[in-house]
């Protein structure tokens, strides 16, 4: 318990960042939705001009801007679950490893704690703030969609684009907190971080694009819960259910394994 507090108090800074920015940025984004609308069929136009296979790479070709859930699907849902993904695995990826890096490892082992405490309290402390950054993002989502919306849309819908972005930031976390086992250097966190998270969404947009490289789409989280498909099609499928379920498992339970027999940097 001493050790999930320490974290929490370690990572506020950090996370207090990241909110801000993403509900600032979140909240931006609804108040152009009134102004979009109003211009659905110039919007429609517009769109009409793009090759089909960016319009399917973005969902464009299935969801409606002129709808308060197609505008979201479009345009918010995708920073959230990217710009959150990256958040979750800088923080997944950082607390274990600069603990090393900033020399504090041997005053931690001192203390009377075993390897497995010290990865329970620090998992602990990823996973509630994640929670807590996905329950605050949908609790402001439903109050502007409340605001702004101008005719009444699937609550079902809305909860599965409020799950997926959660699953998606669980899955790069735990990812992340695996890779903290091999990373001495704080440094280098964020270059990895950003590029599987960067490589990840890349790969769900050339599977989108390319039939060729449809197979691709088992690799990335990020098809995992595709807007379009939650908001049109209102479920996740089963099949991706169970890869997070094993990705996320694995990865912590690696960590157990590792951390307690790896040479620990003192």
């Amino acid at each position: 318990m001493l050790i999930f507090l320490r974290e929490l108090k370690r990572n506020r800074k950090a996370f207090v960042i990241w909110i801000l920015i993403l509900a600032g940025f979140n909240a931006m984004m609804f108040a152009f939705f009134p102004s979009l609308s109003g211009e659905a069929q110039k919007i429609k136009d517009l769109m009409d001009v793009y090759p089909d296979s960016m319009k399917s790479a973005f969902g464009l070709d299935r969801l409606d801007m002129s709808t308060i859930m197609g505008f979201y699907g479009i345009e918010n849902y995708l920073f959230i679950a990217l710009l959150g993904s990256i958040y979750a695995m800088l923080l997944g990826a950082g607390i274990l490893s600069k603990e090393e890096s900033d020399g504090t490892i041997e005053f931690l082992l001192s203390k009377p704690v075993t390897r497995n405490k010290i990865v329970t309290g620090k998992a602990l402390c990823v996973l509630f703030y994640i929670l807590l950054f996905n329950i605050i993002m949908t609790s402001a989502n439903f109050i502007f969609f409340e605001i702004f919306k101008k005719e009444a849309y699937s609550i079902k819908a809305f909860v599965l684009v409020s799950v997926g972005p959660l699953l998606l930031h669980l899955t790069f976390s735990a990812i992340g907190f695996f890779i903290s086992m091999f990373i001495v250097k704080a440094k280098a966190i964020y270059p990895i971080a950003i590029g599987a998270v960067m490589g990840a969404y890349l790969i769900s947009i050339v599977s989108s694009i390319s039939e060729k490289a449809e197979a691709l789409k088992y690799i990335t989280p990020f098809k995992y819960v595709d807007a379009s498909e939650l908001i049109i099609e209102e479920k996740i499928r089963i099949v991706y259910l169970a890869i997070i379920f094993f990705v996320i498992t694995a990865s912590i339970t690696a960590s157990y394994v590792i951390y307690n027999k790896k040479d620990i940097t003192i």
